[in-house]
């Protein structure tokens, strides 16, 4: 595990973190793409354009918490960026829902992702919360074995898409 390392609130002033924020989520959406790797950047940006018109998102909003994981030298490494959701579609109760975790990949397998997700099992219990949520890609293998060895369960399947959830 990689303990050189802090995680703090993302800076809502600060284009930097805006920057950083917005190319990981750019990433992570290309990740859940199947033909991502295939994809010209302006397709990339288009898609990802249009899913943001179709789900809009105030990032804004006090209940949207984001996290950048730094190194001791002020590396930006990863983040992670999770809300307060109230219940829908099989999610039965109020729960912190993750909407990306992303560690770049020099960073990775060295424990930081585990890290992140520990912020957000803290935060639900901080605020009464007895569930942590989520959605990833069927061939996301990866990161479907670190949510499985992290306790969460796998809850229910739509197309390519698995949603897992964690009782804390």
């Amino acid at each position: 595990m990689m303990d050189n390392c802090t995680i703090r609130e993302l800076d809502k002033q600060s284009q930097e973190d805006w920057a950083f924020f917005d190319a990981l989520q750019l990433d992570s959406f290309k990740a859940s793409l199947l033909d991502g790797d295939k994809l010209s950047e302006k397709e990339l940006l288009e898609k990802y354009k249009k899913l943001e018109e179709e789900v809009p998102i105030d990032y804004h909003s006090p209940n949207q918490k984001m996290y950048i994981l730094e190194t001791t030298e002020g590396e930006k490494a990863g983040l992670i960026w999770f809300c307060d959701r109230e219940p829908f579609w099989r999610f039965k109760t109020q729960h912190v829902w993750i909407y990306n975790l992303n560690v770049l990949p020099k960073f990775r397998r060295k424990g930081l992702a585990s890290k992140l997700m520990n912020l957000a099992e803290e935060y639900a219990k901080k605020e009464g919360l007895d569930a942590i949520a989520l959605h990833v890609v069927e061939f996301n293998t990866r990161a479907r074995k670190l949510y499985e060895k992290l306790g969460y369960r796998l809850v229910a399947t739509h197309n390519e898409s698995c949603f897992y959830e964690k009782k804390i």
